[in-house]
């Protein structure tokens, strides 16, 4: 379950320039959250505001220009087994079968083989692959590809999750499916996760708190504590309560569209 007030990820004061042909780019301005221990936070914001930002600093693929990136209260130096990403796009190994997929990165880590055999065959069950696990990934719809994504990442023991827009390229059906899929994991093995998503009905589903931000140059324009339990049935959705939220997270981000907080 979540500790919410053990802090996992902190972003200090963070600003992001990225220098361009164009000229220097802000993507991050004034920029501080905080993620706790196997709590689920999901960041909803405009496009190009620097969602995807957050997470490449979280995972280590870039560095703040000011301001400090912790997790476990260490600086983030680099990428670090500690931390997974899953991305919209498939990343599935298209050469090697699901099962081998999912032993890919317990073989790379040194896991004995029949501990990573073990590792496998939970995480086909968790995800409902098993009758699929000597094909390749050609032979797999999308949505069960983005399983195997998932079910990848999770095969690497990572203390932290961190998705982009994992789901956003799957139809409406798959979409709420492969969400289902994720809080199962999660409800089984918790880890941390940071969720970015341009679906405000999601960010609420699969979140313990919601965070909105500005348009570029970004930062937490306010939170939504969601108060309800996570729930594996979708018809939440349609809750009078999960509706009032949705409302309010739009009014937010309307009303910070520009950047600076100014309203119309």
């Amino acid at each position: 379950m979540p500790t919410h007030n053990v802090p996992k990820i902190v972003l200090d004061n963070v600003y992001k320039v990225f220098e361009t042909p164009q000229g220097p780019v802000e993507a991050l301005r004034h920029t501080s959250l905080q993620v706790g221990v196997n709590e689920i936070v999901c960041i909803v914001g405009p496009s190009g505001c620097g969602k995807s930002t957050i997470l490449n600093l979280i995972a280590g693929f870039i560095t703040p220009t000011e301001g400090r990136v912790l997790v476990n209260n260490k600086p983030v130096v680099g990428p670090g087994a500690d931390r997974a990403v899953v991305f919209q796009q498939d990343s599935v190994f298209p050469w090697l079968t699901v099962e081998k997929n999912l032993e890919y990165g317990p073989r790379v880590q040194g896991i004995p083989a029949k501990e990573r055999k073990e590792i496998v065959a939970a995480l086909l069950h968790s995800v409902g692959l098993e009758d699929y696990a000597n094909l390749l990934p050609r032979q797999l719809s999308g949505g069960m590809k983005k399983r195997v994504d998932l079910a990848r990442a999770y095969a690497n023991r990572p203390e932290i999750l961190l998705m982009d827009e994992p789901f956003g390229a799957l139809d409406v059906m798959t979409k709420e499916k492969m969400q289902l899929e994720l809080l199962r994991l999660w409800e089984r093995d918790a880890r941390t996760i940071v969720f970015v998503t341009h679906d405000i009905e999601e960010a609420l589903f699969v979140g313990h708190r919601v965070l909105i931000m500005t348009a570029r140059p970004a930062r937490v324009a306010g939170e939504i504590v969601v108060p309800f339990e996570i729930s594996l049935d979708p018809h939440i959705k349609t809750s009078a309560e999960f509706q009032r939220l949705r409302e309010n997270i739009m009014d937010l981000l309307l009303s910070h569209e520009n950047g600076n907080g100014a309203t119309k």
